[in-house]
C-alpha cells in the first residue's frame, strides 16, 4: 500500500471554513517552529474556532492568510491603529499591517499528549504575558530551547 501524504493547510482551509459555516471548531496539528516551546512541530494540535469579529488582545494568537498566501498562527506583540504587529514565540522578527479581514480563527486550546489547556486557563495566561513582555525571556527562551 501507498503511503498517503497529508493533506496541506492551502488544502484543509477550505474545509476547515465549511465546519466554521456549521459553527463547529476545528482541532489542527500543528506544523512548524514559530510557536514553539508553547507549541510543538507535528507533536501538538490547535483548537481553532471562527474569529467573527471578537476583540483581540496583545498576547492572543491569530490564524490568520498573509497577503502573500500563506497561512499562519503567530502571536499578537502591538497594535497600530486597525492593524496587528505578530510574531512567533520562536522569533525574533515581527510582521506588521495584519488586518482583521486576513483572520480566520483563533484558537481556543492547545492539546499536548493528550492534554487539553484553554487559552483562558492560568497557566497560559501566565505564559502568554511573560513571554511577550519581556524581550530578556523571549531571547532567552529561543536560545534555550531553540
Amino acid at each position: 500500500m501507498q503511503k498517503q501524504k497529508p493533506y496541506s493547510i492551502e488544502q484543509l482551509v477550505p474545509v476547515i471554513i465549511s465546519f466554521f459555516d456549521e459553527g463547529k471548531d476545528v482541532i489542527i496539528s500543528a506544523a512548524g517552529n514559530s510557536l514553539y516551546p508553547l507549541i510543538r512541530n507535528y507533536k501538538d494540535a490547535i483548537v481553532l474556532t471562527a474569529y467573527k469579529g471578537q476583540p483581540l488582545n496583545i498576547g492572543d494568537m491569530i490564524f490568520y492568510k498573509r497577503k502573500s498566501g500563506q497561512y499562519v498562527l503567530h502571536r499578537i506583540v502591538g497594535i497600530e491603529g486597525n492593524s496587528f504587529i505578530l510574531l512567533g514565540d520562536n522569533q525574533t522578527q515581527q510582521e506588521k499591517g495584519i488586518t482583521k479581514e486576513q483572520i480566520i480563527a483563533i484558537p481556543t486550546a492547545i492539546i499536548r499528549t493528550g492534554k487539553t489547556i484553554s487559552v483562558n486557563s492560568k497557566g497560559y495566561s501566565l505564559y502568554k504575558r511573560m513571554w511577550t513582555k519581556s524581550k530578556l525571556l523571549r531571547r532567552a527562551g529561543i536560545w534555550f530551547f531553540g
